[in-house]
């Protein structure tokens, strides 16, 4: 405790900046404690406007104000927590996320990030990094971790930031608390706002940069061209939720919608697939092969099933099931015991060509 609060009248000296933060509670207490050994990290991390894909100082700050302090006098201390932070980059936030909570286990899909966080997590025995493809790999891994944090900050794709939060859910039946960066951008809150809406996530609380709806301008970048660019939002950098009763329903079914599946005619005798099919949120079914159909979803309780009306494959009104992640599907005539077609998430077949790539 000594040397914490040493450590904090040496950087109050250096630092100025760290001298004009709002008041820390008292360094003899575990809040206290918890903040400042979480604004020795945030004191060393790059702000936002140097290195716009990281997190601010600001939401740091209310994150470590959050768990630190406790949002209710019954909640349990950061330090009995385990977090699962979820997209790594260089590691800054996971150095503060270290400070706060007993564990983190940190998962990205690039290895080299994973490796420079590593570096930036040096001083921390209580972080585990692992190279991990959220919408491929099991899910199943965490299950023996009690859990009670996630951090969402991988893909910022609509359908990605809903897999990842609906997956954390289902998986992670000690999971209190999700963590949003980057609800700024269009996908992050389209896919917060929905789970909201359904009562999967509740008591949402904004973090960091327009955490009061002020306007606030960030860096920007366009995926086709590469280029950045600066833009206006008064959206909340980030987000705090608590999971909902809506967490324990069908709300928790993973979305199909703009997704792409790869269909194979059963038998399958080869691996090339017959085509490509993508089903629209308004009920509309493209395809690469057959033009297009539509969908509508079997309403009877219990069945994860879609009525298929697809005339250029087959003029019968057809049924599709899902599997229980609706990564794939069976599709077969209405009523029929058989399957005539079998339906996969194309990411799941690109998957073993990209581990294998990664060999070389």
């Amino acid at each position: 405790m000594r040397q914490l609060q040493t450590i904090l009248v040496l950087m109050t000296l250096v630092n100025p900046s760290f001298r004009a933060l709002e008041q820390l509670p008292s360094a003899t207490t575990f809040a206290g404690l918890c903040r400042a050994a979480a604004e020795v990290e945030i004191q060393k991390a790059p702000e936002k406007a140097e290195m716009f894909v990281t997190t601010s100082h600001l939401y740091k700050r209310h994150l470590a104000k959050y768990f630190c302090e406790g949002s209710a006098s019954s909640s349990p201390r950061a330090d009995s927590l385990i977090a699962l932070e979820l997209g790594v980059y260089h590691g800054h936030t996971t150095a503060v996320l270290a400070a706060i909570f007993k564990k983190i286990i940190s998962v990205d899909i690039e290895k080299e990030y994973l490796e420079i966080a590593a570096k930036h997590c040096d001083g921390h025995a209580n972080v585990v990094f692992l190279h991990m493809d959220l919408m491929a790999d099991d899910w199943g891994l965490f299950a023996s971790n009690r859990v009670n944090v996630a951090i969402i900050d991988a893909n910022h794709h609509y359908e990605h930031v809903r897999a990842d939060a609906q997956n954390a859910l289902r998986h992670l039946p000690q999971l209190q608390y999700l963590v949003f960066d980057d609800y700024n951008e269009d996908g992050v809150a389209l896919a917060v706002d929905e789970l909201e809406h359904a009562d999967v996530l509740v008591e949402c609380e904004a973090i960091g940069h327009g955490w009061d709806g002020s306007l606030w301008e960030f860096w920007d970048w366009d995926p086709a061209s590469g280029q950045q660019f600066r833009r206006w939002t008064n959206r909340s950098e980030g987000k705090i939720c608590k999971r909902g009763p809506g967490a324990e329903g069908t709300h928790l079914r993973p979305s199909f919608a703009d997704r792409r599946f790869f269909l194979y005619r059963q038998p399958l005798t080869h691996l090339c697939q017959a085509g490509v099919v993508r089903f629209l949120p308004n009920g509309t079914l493209l395809t690469s092969a057959w033009d297009s159909g539509r969908w509508t979803v079997d309403s009877r309780p219990g069945r994860d099933v879609l009525m298929v009306h697809l005339p250029g494959m087959l003029m019968e009104p057809m049924e599709l099931f899902f599997n229980f992640g609706r990564t794939a599907f069976y599709l077969s005539r209405r009523g029929s015991l058989e399957a005539d077609w079998f339906g996969i998430g194309d990411h799941l077949v690109h998957r073993p060509f990209q581990f294998a790539s990664n060999l070389f």
